[in-house]
């Protein structure tokens, strides 16, 4: 045991304690999302880390198998934006494959906000509404940046939490939207989603095939647990731009034969041999945009290159175009203190006091 006489006040040797945090549940965090554009948020921070403003060091990542010999992890994603004010802080989010099936989202877990001076915690949020706002709005500005704006009918494969909120986020950022298509292994989470959208004059169509929802789709969203490639380049209609947000949903040969691949990050990409395109490229077969003009198929370029002006969209083109971010904390962090921010003016959460 501690000697209790050694247990003192850390105030009375000058030495502060850790303060109070506040800390937002998911019904906190929706409320401020009413009050903000995540959409805009995530387009500030490409252009910001474009320009070299951000930090986003390398992710911690730890997998395992749970009893049901599901695939199951957790990763830790650091991240600071420097431009005025500052925000530092960290997403670790968990997930399990096993989750769905037993009523819970597939991932869930906390973001953290750090004050920049003192490096204390100053905010825990819940981070599994937030994790799937930020994706979907990564998939909305690189829609618009890739010129796929106009597009009159979205697919969407995969219809748990992040297709719901990609459908949700899409169908406000499409205006010439009139159709959606959509699949899921379970027919009634199609239908579910379908219920949700199918009204106005949005023609709302639940497939029983994921080639033929893919094949409707002038921007096709993939938003499964898919850890194998099975869509082929004949798949996706002439002039589509498929958004490759699940792990690996496409085959090595649809993605070595895009028209034009944008991806977030290239080191993301580089450092990440367990998705397709990270092992494409430590295997030789894709290489940074200036790649030198060997074989290897080039990535053309980042969301936030075309953001600045960088790099050049190709637009609309043949066979299809496809973009694979592959997640960057940096963007949950600039969520994060966006979100906190509005919590503190608008007086919402709950405080902690730690030490």
């Amino acid at each position: 045991m501690i000697d209790e006489r050694l247990w003192f006040d850390q105030a009375d040797t000058g030495l502060a304690g850790a303060g109070t945090v506040t800390v937002l549940s998911r019904d906190d965090v929706r409320g401020c999302l009413r009050d903000l554009d995540p959409v805009e948020v995530v387009r500030a921070t490409l252009a910001e880390h474009d320009r070299g403003r951000c930090v986003l060091p390398a992710e911690a990542y730890l997998r395992w198998e749970n009893a049901e010999g599901a695939y199951t992890r957790s990763i830790g994603m650091p991240g600071g934006v420097r431009s005025a004010p500052p925000s530092y802080g960290m997403k670790i989010i968990n997930a399990s494959v096993s989750n769905p099936a037993a009523g819970l989202d597939r991932a869930g877990g906390i973001g953290l906000c750090f004050d920049p001076e003192t490096a204390r915690i100053t905010t825990i949020l819940e981070a599994g509404l937030l994790s799937a706002v930020r994706t979907a709005a990564v998939s909305a500005v690189g829609v618009d940046a890739a010129g796929y704006a106009g597009a009159r009918s979205l697919a969407i494969v995969g219809c748990g939490a992040q297709g719901r909120m990609h459908a949700a986020l899409l169908r406000r950022r499409l205006p010439e939207l009139r159709a959606v298509s959509l699949f899921d292994r379970s027919p009634a989470a199609a239908r579910r989603l379908a219920a949700a959208l199918d009204h106005g004059d949005l023609r709302v169509t639940v497939h029983a095939d994921a080639r033929e929802a893919v094949a409707a789709g002038e921007v096709t969203v993939l938003t499964t647990t898919a850890d194998e490639g099975y869509v082929e380049p004949d798949w996706p209609r002439t002039g589509a731009l498929v958004v490759n947000v699940s792990l690996g949903d496409l085959t090595d040969a649809t993605l070595l034969g895009a028209a034009a691949l944008y991806v977030d990050d290239l080191d993301l990409v580089a450092d990440n041999p367990r998705r397709p395109l990270g092992r494409l490229m430590a295997a030789g077969l894709v290489a940074r945009p200036d790649g030198g003009g060997g074989p290897a198929r080039p990535i053309d370029a980042t969301l936030g290159g075309l953001l600045t002006g960088r790099n050049a969209a190709r637009g609309v083109a043949a066979p299809y175009v496809v973009l694979n971010p592959f997640g960057m904390g940096v963007l949950d962090v600039a969520l994060y203190a966006a979100v906190a921010a509005h919590a503190r003016r608008a007086g919402i959460g709950s405080p902690v006091r730690l030490g």
